[in-house]
């Protein structure tokens, strides 16, 4: 999850972790950069946040598959 660069102006944007964090079922796996963050959520979790943060936010997803 990644804040646009346009919407960091003024400060009035939730960061990325902030607006991550905010949300019940995700969990942070790496915030050094509060703009940019890597999460953990489900695929009903991350369309909630997108369909709340997608103005001021970019969501792309990561499939990880495990080995059977």
């Amino acid at each position: 999850m990644t804040t646009r660069r346009e919407a960091r102006v003024g400060g009035a944007t939730p960061t990325a972790l902030e607006a991550a964090a905010s949300e019940p079922g995700v969990s942070v796996l790496q915030s050094s950069d509060p703009h940019m963050v890597t999460i953990d959520a489900s695929a009903e979790t991350a369309e909630r946040l997108r369909q709340k943060f997608g103005a001021t936010h970019f969501l792309e997803p990561e499939i990880r598959r495990g080995l059977q």
